[in-house]
């Protein structure tokens, strides 16, 4: 996992370019930890950033095999990367998770389907890790562990 206070974003090894890149903008340390976590584990490579800045260069060095986008973020939206996010990657999977409810959820999904993201999912927080290893799994095109 890169580090979310690192200012540019590191480049790839070669093992990094055979991997899966999940592109993770997520201000809350210990949530991206645990994502971190659960996608390494699922054989991701984690690049994580902590306000839109960081996922804008981020964005701009690399294409993401995935992207979790969290909505409400200190510095700012994680809705305001979508539009930039649609025109970078629009088939790239994206997860958009909020714990402001619902209502917040649905305006994320129609923000990214205006902004030309084709593969979009919500999840509400908390959640449990098996929705995020879903989603995982559903991006890398693998089938769901039973």
């Amino acid at each position: 996992m890169t580090s979310p206070t690192s200012d540019t974003p590191p480049q790839p090894t070669a093992a990094d370019r055979a991997a899966v890149h999940l592109l993770l903008l997520e201000d809350n340390p210990a949530l991206a930890r645990v994502v971190a976590t659960v996608a390494q584990a699922e054989g991701w490579v984690v690049h994580a950033c902590v306000d839109t800045a960081q996922f804008v260069d981020a964005l701009e060095s690399m294409q993401p095999d995935a992207v979790i986008v969290d909505c409400m973020l200190a510095e700012g939206s994680g809705l305001d990367v979508l539009g930039r996010l649609g025109a970078a990657a629009p088939d790239s999977p994206v997860l958009i998770m909020s714990g402001y409810g619902d209502t917040l959820l649905r305006l994320a999904l129609q923000t990214a389907e205006r902004s030309g993201l084709k593969r979009v999912m919500t999840q509400p927080k908390p959640f449990a890790a098996a929705a995020l290893r879903s989603f995982l799994q559903q991006a890398s095109g693998l089938p769901p562990a039973s």
